[in-house]
């Protein structure tokens, strides 16, 4: 039985009421999680603290409709009724004796309000607070001045996910990280050092799943490009570089070349007509007059000094009052077009851009502020993005995203295109699943994503209806915030396979229970992925770090994990390696083939170099054991030095042997 079950007294089965009665206090107890706010996103949050095995309360104004009845009874009476912004609350419900806070409610003032009391109260506790995009300055200001508070925005974690399950390619899902695209795919590994193996917890200290990480500068399945392909991609873009710069004048009309072509001649024809032999300056300070609709400067110009108009010639007459009448119409034109550009803009919606023949976009149905956050990110990876939004304001089409009022006029606009990914993010479900299963018809081999707010069942919904990822926002929120309150900095939530990975950030303090360790210990000890380091005082980020290096006080090491396995760095349940290599070797060995042999089980033993000399004076000798990357990287180096190895790795209820 766990703590949290053996701690809290449990209603009687025929209590049915949302809050199971009316207790005084919660019983204090250390490690306790308060979570204020028990609407969709607070269940969720707490039926993954459970699993945690730590002690649990709970605080609604109201009594929550409960979405699984045994969540109720599981709590019993850690659930109080009261005001998270009233200290009295709070303090009945055990913040004085809590380690994190959530605040939950749909209202961020509320949340807000109730952050500064929890921070008066309890100035230890680590406070999460939910927050929106409209609040995200007040968010980050927050964050800065209180220390401990984190403000997490569900609809910002929704706008990865989704991304990331729109982009088009081979990959499963994909992520941006320091400023790096990420893919994650599916297949064999074909290059160590650039592709690094998904681990879970449930196959920590094993080799990690059919998963791989690969960064988006190379090939979709994780291969560098080839010099030879380097250089067609180059000579590519040099010989369409005039085409796409004469691309914009292909598409103007025949009356539009007419009207250039001739502005063209009258400016060859007025020089020569208006200056006098040998002063072609005047010639062309004339023309430019007449065509600006200038009339009477100009003509004086030309006239001789003391001449008057009557003796001007007819020619002189006829020729400036036309030049005249042209550069009135000219300057017309302009001021007209100017005029109707600004109160276009100011009154009247715009027409969305015409769609290039040929292009590939991302269609997004509803969504507003998710949508505008998810085409931003696509548009940073060089997709286009087309919209759907009633009532939208069009400020996006400034960024070259064309936004239709209905999806009827969007498919109308992409009539001839074919579209790669579909995202559907409305907030009503059903209307999804319908637009979802018609666009499938129409595009078969687009990818699509549903926004389900709080489906439970949301990854077996996608399996159900067959290529659609069925995205829950209050999931992946629920995750993020969980982490978050075991002082975790969740920058992001990636969705694969009905699971949800972590990009979690550690920085390393005096104490951590990661200082010391090599990336190797990290992934396979606890079941997590590391994406990048960066060192301490360093600017570079070192991508897929690589599995012997060891993490250091002020490092910064990005992994990707699940909720579990972030439990198990924060309690230190690390699984133990459970690889070794038996060597064999060869009489004889002396000299600079020793000395190299020596260095290749220093590096992968995590030894002095001296203390290698006593596992190559026997002939046979069985190493310590490894995590399996190491010790496989060290049996590949052992052998091409002509040293007989044989991997062993002792897995449950058996000894594998690896030739």
């Amino acid at each position: 039985m766990s703590s949290l079950a053996a701690s809290v007294p449990r209603p009687s089965e025929d209590d049915d009421a949302g809050f199971p009665g009316e207790a005084t206090a919660v019983d204090c107890r250390a490690e306790l999680v308060l979570v204020c706010g028990l609407g969709s996103l607070g269940q969720a949050c707490l039926s993954r603290l459970l699993s945690f095995d730590v002690p649990l309360a709970g605080l609604d104004l109201q009594p929550p409709s409960w979405l699984d009845p045994t969540l109720r009874k599981r709590l019993g009476a850690g659930l109080l009724q009261g005001d998270m912004r009233q200290p009295g609350d709070l303090q009945r419900a055990g913040l004085h004796q809590a380690r994190a806070v959530l605040l939950l409610s749909s209202d961020g003032s509320v949340n807000v309000e109730a952050a500064l009391q929890c921070r008066l109260l309890n100035p230890g506790a680590t406070i999460v607070l939910r927050s929106s995009s409209r609040q995200a300055s007040l968010g980050a200001l927050l964050e800065a001045r209180l220390p401990g508070l984190a403000v997490v925005d569900p609809a910002l974690l929704a706008t990865g996910a989704i991304s990331g399950a729109l982009r088009p390619g081979e990959a499963a899902a994909s992520f941006e990280a320091d400023g790096q695209l990420y893919h994650l795919v599916e297949g064999p590994r074909q290059d160590p050092r650039w592709q690094r193996p998904v681990q879970h917890p449930d196959q920590a200290g094993g080799g990690g799943s059919d998963l791989l990480l690969t960064p988006g500068s190379f090939h979709p399945l994780g291969v560098a490009p080839t010099a030879a392909g380097q250089r067609a991609e180059a000579v590519a873009g040099v010989t369409a570089l005039p085409r796409r710069l004469l691309a914009p004048l292909a598409r103007r009309s025949r009356a539009q070349w007419l009207a250039v072509g001739a502005l063209a001649l009258l400016l060859v024809i007025g020089p020569q007509l208006f200056s006098h032999p040998g002063s072609w300056r005047q010639g062309m300070f004339v023309t430019l007059a007449l065509l600006k609709g200038e009339y009477v400067d100009p003509v004086n110009v030309l006239l001789d000094g003391g001449a008057g108009l009557a003796e001007a010639s007819g020619w002189l007459i006829t020729g400036t009052l036309l030049y005249s009448l042209v550069g009135t119409l000219l300057t017309s034109a302009l001021v007209a077009v100017l005029l109707e550009r600004l109160l276009r803009d100011r009154l009247v919606r715009r027409r969305p851009a015409r769609l290039r023949r040929g292009l590939r976009p991302v269609l997004l149905v509803e969504g507003s502020d998710l949508a505008r956050g998810v085409a931003h990110a696509l548009q940073r990876q060089k997709l286009p993005v087309v919209r759907v939004q009633r009532g939208e304001d069009w400020e996006d089409q400034e960024a070259g995203t064309p936004i239709y009022e209905s999806v009827d006029a969007a498919l109308t606009a992409l009539r001839g295109s074919r579209v790669s990914a579909v995202g559907l993010l409305s907030p009503d479900l059903l209307a999804n699943l319908e637009a979802a299963l018609a666009l499938q018809r129409r595009w078969p081999e687009a990818r699509l994503a549903v926004l389900a707010h709080a489906l439970a069942a949301a990854p077996r919904l996608g399996e159900l209806l067959g290529g659609v990822t069925v995205i829950s926002a209050v999931d992946l929120a629920a995750d993020a915030l969980v982490a978050t309150a075991f002082g975790e900095r969740v920058e992001g939530v990636v969705g694969i396979g009905g699971h949800h990975l972590l990009l979690v950030r550690y920085r390393i303090a005096p104490g951590d229970t990661l200082l010391g360790r090599t990336i190797a210990r990290l992934e396979h000890g606890y079941g997590v992925t590391a994406v990048s380091l960066r060192r301490r005082g360093s600017a570079t980020v070192i991508e897929l770090p690589a599995c012997d290096l060891v993490v250091a006080t002020g490092d910064a090491v990005l992994v990707l994990a699940t909720l579990k396995g972030l439990r198990r760095i924060e309690r230190g349940e690390a699984v133990p390696p459970a690889w070794r290599l038996r060597l064999r070797v060869p009489d004889g060995i002396e000299g600079e083939a020793r000395f190299e042999c020596q260095q290749c089980l220093a590096r992968w033993l995590g030894c002095a170099l001296g203390e290698t000399t006593g596992l190559l004076a026997r002939s046979e000798v069985l190493t310590p054991l490894l995590d399996r990357e190491p010790a496989e990287r060290l049996h590949a180096e052992l052998r091409r030095l002509g040293i007989f190895s044989q991997l062993e790795g002792q897995l449950p209820g058996q000894l594998e042997r690896q030739p």
